[in-house]
């Protein structure tokens, strides 16, 4: 009986206040349940059975990937001369198919496809893939790990930017700034090499940046690599600063003075940045509402260094094509709450001291919005994502205002975008 009555003393004294508080002797009593999260309906599970096989083999599961991206705008420009210019038009932005195939010994390899639909999952021209069904590659890698180190070999995305770096799956708004897109490569053929040291994980890459090639249909095939491509070269640095906040510095070289290039040094004939060297540093920041919902913060400083020429002029509106030797500055701050566990609200800000008009302005099927090179952008957007089956199926809808000037002409120019897309992926 003394053992049993010291060993509750014990116990109450290691609980403390959590099992007595207030005047001594008052027990409170916790009786909370734990917050339960509402689960998926019933038919989201239709996105597991892209898994063809899994077993305890040399290839231990086979699946077929792939994502479908549709979206209607309505893209209204308004210059200070009284011009109006836009479109309202549905886009079929992303179509991909692939697979993916995990081995025994961990590692992976994953092919991505896009799909000619003809109307522009891999290119604005209707007619650019008329005909086939496979437009160009999107990603084709081998990834694992070698003595700890991680390996990744193929075409890929380099990560440069925190709205970059996040999967088209997986993104908060429904298009990226424009200073991230000012500035992005297109998914280079090469190899990233990834470690964690002290605590810090870095990550280098060295990069080919293929020519466009000529596909079946007589137009831009596959991005294929090519020895007479440039050349390039990324670092990458992700530092925990607290519980909830991390930092990252990313940075990529492209030679853009090597390798075979279009006559009119056109930016669009390779996988490159159009900029010499690209910076960023950012932080991303989620903190837990509740067990089931999060906010969170996200910024990006951004540099673009001595831009290659682009070869792409509108003398109709007065604006050159953004000269060889120009800079950009930019960044971002981006926002976002879950008002429930389903629905989420997003807003953002991003500026770009020099940049071509990008989406979702630019994404004009119609052919009736140029693509203004453009100065001083800033652009304002707000959104809400709703989540039917976590990120596998989404409504997302968005607004965003944009107010520049162009390059070289100092004519204002205003832009409103109204955008309500579905994301899905499997």
């Amino acid at each position: 009986m003394k053992q049993l009555v010291t060993a509750a003393a014990a116990i109450s004294l290691l609980a403390g206040g959590s099992l007595v508080a207030g005047d001594y002797g008052k027990v409170v009593i916790d009786d909370k349940a734990p917050i339960e999260c509402k689960p998926d309906p019933a038919f989201c599970s239709i996105f597991d059975l892209g898994e063809l096989y899994e077993g305890d083999g040399f290839v231990s599961s086979v699946s077929i990937v792939g994502r479908y991206h549709g979206q209607n705008q309505s893209n209204t420009l308004t210059l200070d001369n009284g011009a109006v210019l836009g479109a309202s038009y549905w886009e079929h932005r992303r179509f991909r198919l692939g697979t993916s195939i995990e081995f025994a010994n961990g590692w992976e390899f994953f092919n991505n496809w896009n799909i000619s639909d003809g109307r522009g999952s891999d290119s604005a021209n209707e007619e650019l893939y008329e005909g086939d069904f496979f437009g160009t590659i999107d990603e084709m890698y081998l990834k694992g790990k070698i003595a700890g180190i991680g390996v990744q070999v193929g075409k890929q995305k380099q990560k440069i930017t925190r709205e970059f770096s996040t999967s088209s799956k997986r993104i908060l708004t429904v298009e990226r700034s424009h200073i991230v897109n000012e500035i992005a490569d297109n998914k280079p053929w090469g190899v990233q090499l990834s470690k964690e040291l002290f605590g810090v994980k870095h990550k280098i890459g060295f990069w080919n940046y293929g020519l466009y090639v000529e596909g079946p249909s007589g137009q831009a095939g596959p991005h294929t690599a090519d020895l007479d491509g440039r050349t390039g070269f990324s670092y990458n640095l992700e530092l925990p600063l607290t519980d909830s906040t991390d930092l990252f510095f990313d940075y990529v070289f492209t030679d853009t003075e090597s390798g075979t290039v279009d006559p009119e040094g056109a930016a669009d004939d390779s996988d490159a940045s159009a900029y010499n060297h690209a910076f960023a540093i950012g932080t991303e920041s989620s903190w837990d509402i509740d067990h089931c919902r999060e906010w969170g913060l996200i910024t990006d400083i951004i540099w673009g260094l001595d831009r290659r020429a682009d070869g792409v002029t509108n003398q109709e509106y007065g604006n050159d094509s953004i000269a060889r030797g120009e800079d950009t500055f930019g960044l971002v701050i981006l926002g976002h709450y879950d008002v429930t566990q389903k629905l989420e609200f997003v807003a953002k800000y991003s500026y770009a001291s020099l940049s071509r008009l990008q989406r979702p302005q630019r994404r004009d099927n119609l052919g009736n919005i140029p693509r203004f090179n453009l100065q001083d952008v800033h652009t304002f957007y707000t959104g809400l994502n709703y989540r039917i089956c976590g990120d596998n199926l989404k409504l997302m809808a968005g607004y965003e205002y944009l107010t520049a000037d162009l390059n070289n002409n100092g004519q204002g120019v205003t832009g409103d975008s109204w955008v309500l897309g579905i994301r899905s992926y499997f």
